[in-house]
């Protein structure tokens, strides 16, 4: 399994914070000398319905690097939370 990396930002969507504050999780994936970045993180259900799977999202982290993310919901296994679930479109860039 690859080694996550702990992650702080948000999220938004054109100029407009969608989640502020994210914690997360991210990794990627080395094939052949082109890195896919994936990760996650998890925050109440109810703030979570704001995300919509076919919408781009910006992920900007505390750190300046910033990314294009597309995100799908999945269940928690803590009541009343949910996971996003979210992969890079393109480069992660500082």
């Amino acid at each position: 399994m690859e080694r996550m990396e702990h992650i702080r930002g948000k999220i938004l969507k054109g100029d407009e914070t969608v989640l502020d504050p994210v914690d997360g999780y991210l990794a990627c994936h080395d094939h052949k000398g082109h890195k896919t970045f994936y990760g996650y993180f998890e925050m109440s259900s109810e703030e979570l319905k704001i995300l919509n799977h076919e919408t781009c999202y910006r992920l900007v982290l505390n750190d300046g690097r910033k990314a294009n993310i597309y995100t799908e919901i999945v269940p928690s296994n803590i009541v009343g939370k949910s996971v996003a679930e979210f992969h890079i479109s393109g480069v992660l860039k500082k």
